[in-house]
């Protein structure tokens, strides 16, 4: 009767220690892959939205620095510019010059910032009531009081993605 027992007990320890079968393995394998494709992915999209992120942050901390440095420079005077094209553009060019001279964020280069437009504030004509009515035109016009210059000012991030801008009033 021993022996009977120990033969049941060998065939049952050789029947269990048989292996693993290949479908066993590629579900193992299947699983693992997925596992790792989707830990890439995120770590993929986690980078790109820190550059994003980076970049954006950039841009506005840029045009920031530039707005401030633009406000605290001394409004140019219509009377001192070449009238060609209502002053515009030799007033653009005055005010790019201070921009210039910002620090820019490290990889982002001068010409990524640049004011990209200028109105002054001129009367506009008479409505039929007698009442002059002020607006932004593209003519500099020193005869008014309130000659007042809205600038605008872009930033483009080095991939050309990110666009932020700013206006100011001077």
């Amino acid at each position: 009767m021993r022996r009977s027992t120990s033969t049941s007990r060998s065939l049952r320890h050789e029947s269990s220690d048989r292996g693993i079968t290949l479908v066993e393995i590629l579900v193992a394998v299947v699983l693992i892959s997925t596992v790792v494709v989707a830990t890439l992915t995120t770590l993929r999209v986690s980078i790109v939205a820190g550059t994003v992120h980076r970049d954006h942050s950039n841009a506005h901390a840029w045009l920031q620095s530039a707005s401030d440095r633009l406000y605290a420079q001394v409004k140019e005077d219509c009377s001192t510019t070449n009238i060609v094209d209502g002053g515009k553009g030799a007033i653009l060019a005055k005010y790019q010059l201070v921009v210039d001279l910002v620090d820019n964020p490290e990889d982002w280069v001068n010409w990524q910032i640049r004011i990209v437009d200028v109105k002054f504030w001129n009367a506009s004509d008479t409505d039929s009531d007698g009442i002059v009515e002020y607006r932004f035109g593209t003519v500099c016009q020193d005869s008014i009081n309130l000659a007042l210059q809205l600038l605008t000012l872009e930033v483009r991030s080095p991939n050309g993605r990110i666009i932020e801008q700013v206006e100011l009033i001077k």
